[in-house]
């Protein structure tokens, strides 16, 4: 793994998420290694030629964040890489930045794949409101340790939720991104559904840039599931959504489970 710090005039970006004021991103890269990872286009903007998953560049900013600007913002951690990926242990970025949105009185939303969000817990009660998001593609142990290797397993991350939950926070579960013919939805609602406020479903987006990564590891460790990954994305049919979404929706319903699909 290639770590190195560097220097970064503002931490933050303005934001293109619906609902979301800024984003901050503390890291470059993600230990994680996912394999479904949409971020690997991060690379042409930092000169890394290096793999996505075997660099990580930590920020290092000039200047604090202005509490005046973020006052009763919605700031979201992170986009492009996880607030809490293991170097987060060491360095304490995300937990430096949390202690300036406390004074801004910011809205903050987290989405993580860790359990080290626990650690900031005292922070996280200070803020004016927050949100904690946990992301599942899977709730198997051994599906987790094939489609990302790097991050907390499952049952580190239901137990970070359950203490999350317990301590008074806004939870939400992002089953995302759903892997076609791998992800088990109704497992990941089973297994959290007693420590979640909502839930947010999001289908796996293949780009074409690393249409041929993923593919080819279906290919090699999912064989059966090939027909199905060409239909859904070399020719672009969207029933295998449309039909998941039928089975979600009602479900939820029944249950009385806020939640929302963003599978458009």
């Amino acid at each position: 793994m290639k770590i190195q710090l560097v220097p970064t005039k503002n931490l933050l970006s303005k934001s293109k998420i619906p609902g979301v004021d800024f984003v901050i991103n503390p890291y470059v890269g993600c230990p994680h290694n996912c394999i479904y990872c949409y971020a690997d286009y991060m690379r042409k903007f930092t000169g890394h030629t290096e793999p996505w998953g075997s660099f990580v560049d930590i920020k290092q900013p000039l200047t604090p964040l202005k509490p005046a600007l973020l006052f009763h913002t919605h700031v979201m951690l992170c986009s492009t890489t996880d607030p809490y990926n293991p170097l987060e242990e060491q360095y304490q970025l995300t937990r430096r930045i949390l202690e300036q949105l406390v004074q801004a009185q910011a809205y903050v939303s987290i989405l993580t794949k860790s359990d080290l969000v626990v650690r900031d817990i005292d922070l996280l009660k200070q803020l004016e409101r927050c949100e904690v998001g946990f992301s599942f593609s899977s709730v198997d142990k051994s599906v987790c340790q094939q489609l990302e290797p790097g991050a907390a397993s499952p049952d580190k991350r239901l137990a970070a939720l359950k203490t999350v939950s317990q301590a008074g926070l806004f939870t939400v579960v992002m089953a995302a991104p759903l892997i076609p013919g791998i992800s088990d939805w109704k497992s990941i609602i089973t297994a959290t559904q007693e420590y979640t406020n909502e839930y947010r479903f999001d289908k796996l987006n293949l780009k074409p840039g690393f249409q041929k990564k993923v593919i080819s590891f279906i290919a090699a460790n999912y064989p059966h599931l090939v027909p199905l990954y060409s239909d859904i994305y070399l020719k672009g049919n969207l029933r295998y959504w449309q039909e998941l979404a039928q089975q979600i929706n009602p479900f939820c319903q029944q249950q009385k489970i806020s939640s929302t699909i963003f599978f458009d």
